[in-house]
């Protein structure tokens, strides 16, 4: 009895001995495989191209592929949803417009709730909009086209990239303001709300800047004014909504990263750090600038303050132009 006690007992150091031998195993660091920034818009649009360009900054900052995938449609509740429903590992990121924080003013049954589902990764980029019209139109000024649309009730129809866009809230905004009864006409998205423009289909966009500077310089669409309180040199002869007859007006266009609630800190760290540096200096700078974009890279804390205040701002818009969720 005392011989198998003894036995055991050294089998008991032998094993022990064996384990402590085994190196640890620490985890890996994030990220270890590639990441996905859904953007949920269809390819071509200005969302998938700011995408595009910080997706191969990061690529370069996290060692690790950064991909896209499109999940166009419903004004960007698809792909919004995807990324809700998604694996808070800090995998899948959101590109999204302001338009997330219009929609709950627009929309009823939303599948998510962005403020309760998503975490505020960072702002990278803001823009004026610019105020678009068809050539075929009369007009060479946002208050001329006020006049026009105040005489011809109904027979102006606007653009957007989906209800509840920023593009549809940013005219709805306008429309209230400038006291106009003109005809709304969604797409699913600005890669579809831009073509019709030039094509006549409406007679009115409010656009990005970026993409309504290449639209001018075609010559299929005339620019009568920017959307900003002031006017920026990034298109400094071009004139204010505000300063051409109604100066409470002002709408930009923001694109932020957002994450599925949940996310581990340390990812979000990671991911805030290198998008912050990918912003700072670098190819997708210097893309964005060109692109008429101004890059921002700012913190959680920053973004999330913002987006909370956004959407009370539009919230608020959304009740003056006695707009009700549909």
């Amino acid at each position: 009895m005392k011989s198998a006690r003894s036995l055991m007992k050294r089998l008991v150091a032998i094993a022990l001995g064996v384990v402590a031998m085994q190196p640890l195993v620490a985890p890996a660091a994030f990220p270890d495989r590639p990441v996905r920034i859904v953007v949920p818009y269809p390819a071509g649009s200005n969302t998938d191209d700011l995408a595009r360009a910080l997706a191969a900054a990061l690529t370069d900052r996290l060692g690790q592929p950064v991909l896209i995938d499109n999940r166009g449609g419903a004004g960007g509740t698809i792909g919004t949803q995807a990324v809700v429903q998604s694996a808070p590992d800090g995998y899948t990121l959101l590109l999204h417009t302001n338009a997330i924080v219009t929609e709950p003013a627009v929309k009823k049954n939303l599948p998510y709730d962005a403020r309760r589902d998503l975490i505020p990764l960072s702002m990278v980029s803001e823009s004026p909009n610019v105020l678009l019209v068809h050539p075929s139109m009369p007009v060479n000024s946002a208050a001329e086209l006020i006049a026009y649309a105040r005489a011809n009730p109904g027979k102006v129809n606007f653009g957007s990239s989906g209800p509840g866009t920023l593009i549809h809230m940013a005219t709805e905004h306008f429309k209230a303001l400038a006291g106009i009864d003109i005809v709304h006409v969604p797409y699913r998205g600005g890669a579809q709300s831009q073509p019709a423009l030039m094509a006549g289909e409406v007679q009115m966009l409010i656009d990005p800047l970026p993409s309504s500077r290449v639209l001018a310089a075609s010559g299929r669409v005339r620019a009568l004014a920017v959307t900003s309180r002031e006017r920026t040199n990034l298109w400094p002869d071009l004139p204010t909504v505000a300063e051409s007859g109604l100066p409470a007006y002002e709408s930009t266009v923001w694109f932020g990263l957002f994450l599925p609630a949940g996310t581990p800190a340390d990812a979000v760290g990671r991911l805030s750090k290198e998008v912050q540096g990918a912003l700072a200096a670098g190819p997708a700078r210097e893309q964005m600038l060109k692109r008429s974009a101004t890059p921002v890279g700012d913190s959680p804390e920053q973004f999330r303050a913002k987006v909370a205040a956004e959407f009370d701002r539009w919230k608020r818009i959304a009740e003056s132009a006695a707009l009700k969720p549909e």
